[in-house]
């Protein structure tokens, strides 16, 4: 197993993490930590995906990169000006 093989489980078990966290109510999703798992997730689900030339699973984790990452802006943006 390579680095970029490790990199696309750790960032599928995040999304699975957050996912199951939130359906089971131990993270709300609107919390910061639910948005970061998911930011985290889909950065690292891109860049594995753009390894092997995946560009649907580039586009949905694009996006979803980029909702989750909104979001914590918001937050801190919000917490600290």
């Amino acid at each position: 197993m390579n680095n970029l093989e490790i990199l696309g489980i750790l960032s599928a078990l995040l999304a699975l993490v957050a996912f199951v966290g939130n359906e089971y109510h131990k993270l709300n999703s609107e919390s910061v930590w639910y948005d970061l798992l998911n930011f985290l997730s889909g950065v690292g689900l891109v860049i594995y995906a753009l390894s092997i030339g995946a560009i649907p699973f580039v586009i949905t984790n694009s996006v979803w990169a980029l909702v989750s990452g909104i979001d914590l802006i918001k937050y801190f943006r919000k917490k600290f000006i």
